[in-house]
């Protein structure tokens, strides 16, 4: 709406046109509810990690599949889903993913069987004065394919009281009856899940 405004001066008369102020209609600011928790830092946030049970990983898996669980020095063994194994191991001395050739660390992650060998002829030298011994790998060598990383596999042992230890080079350690054992169940192209 416009009002028309008459102005006179001396030399003639004009008509100005000046636009009325709009009207100003009040609006409620909305209110902040004191049930919201004031905003927090990162720092201040705890985080808690979800893991996934054993079984939750392999639940659709088919055929074959193994878990082991560094934390727990456990490898367990499941058939379509099933869990139907599960023992005792020694993995890498140093706690962690695997990040550099020789920092004694058992890589995690997802990787296939690759190979399995009659390790029961290989010797290996500790470097604890002992010198080399044979069957220091016990009977078998079950080969992972560990991307970035060589000589990482499931094996056997000729110290059965370092089960439930943290002592290896980066390798999965069983008692070596478990060993003979597992090696009729697992086969090449079978997944090894391994975690923390």
């Amino acid at each position: 709406m416009c009002g028309i405004i008459f102005v006179a001066t001396r030399e003639s008369q004009k008509r100005t046109v000046i636009p009325e102020a709009p009207e100003i209609i009040p609006v409620p600011l909305p209110v902040i509810s004191e049930d919201i928790p004031p905003a927090v830092s990162d720092d201040e946030v705890e985080f808690v990690e979800i893991r996934p049970s054993r079984s939750d990983i392999a639940r659709n898996a088919q055929g074959t599949f193994v878990v082991i669980d560094k934390s727990a020095y456990t490898l367990e063994v499941f058939n379509d889903g099933e869990p139907i194994k599960e023992y005792h191991i020694a993995v890498g001395k140093n706690l962690g993913d695997k990040q550099r050739v020789g920092d004694m660390r058992t890589p995690e992650g997802d990787f296939p069987v690759v190979q399995i060998q009659d390790s029961s002829s290989w010797t290996y030298d500790f470097r604890d004065g002992k010198g080399p011994i044979r069957g220091a790998y016990g009977p078998y060598f079950i080969r992972l394919g560990t991307p970035g990383w060589t000589g990482i596999g499931i094996h056997g042992t000729h110290a059965p009281d370092s089960i439930g230890t943290n002592v290896t080079e980066g390798c999965i350690r069983l008692n070596n009856n478990d060993l003979a054992e597992l090696r009729r169940i697992v086969k090449i192209g079978d997944r090894v899940v391994i975690r923390d």
